[in-house]
């Protein structure tokens, strides 16, 4: 789980994202970002009723939180919101990790830590 400094809350936060940000795709979900005013990235995930019951949906936002927080500490300092679409259903999490890591390295959002 994400904690709770590194994700978005508000829907205030989450409609602002999705008016002033920008937009990639990838074949499963897409990602709104816009600027952190923070220090830190902020991870925003939606998924709407068309991915399927509440089950579906919480094991999909599960998915999506768990790749996030083993990556976090690439992703560049933005405020980032991701849509699930419904291809997403039966994916394994495996691959919808390696998904977002490679979106996000094609969109220079992934930084490589260098030590």
């Amino acid at each position: 789980m994400l904690s709770s400094k590194n994700r978005l809350k508000k829907r205030k936060e989450f409609n602002y994202i999705y008016k002033k940000g920008t937009v990639i795709h990838a074949p499963d979900f897409s990602v709104h970002f816009v600027r952190a005013y923070k220090k830190y990235p902020q991870i925003g995930i939606s998924v709407s009723k068309q991915v399927g019951n509440s089950v579906v949906r919480s094991r999909v936002k599960r998915i999506i939180s768990e790749a996030c927080r083993l990556n976090i500490a690439h992703f560049d300092v933005k405020n980032y919101v991701f849509t699930a679409k419904p291809s997403i259903v039966n994916k394994k999490s495996t691959d919808i990790e390696t998904q977002l890591v490679n979106m996000l390295k094609k969109n220079k959002l992934y930084v490589d830590l260098e030590s």
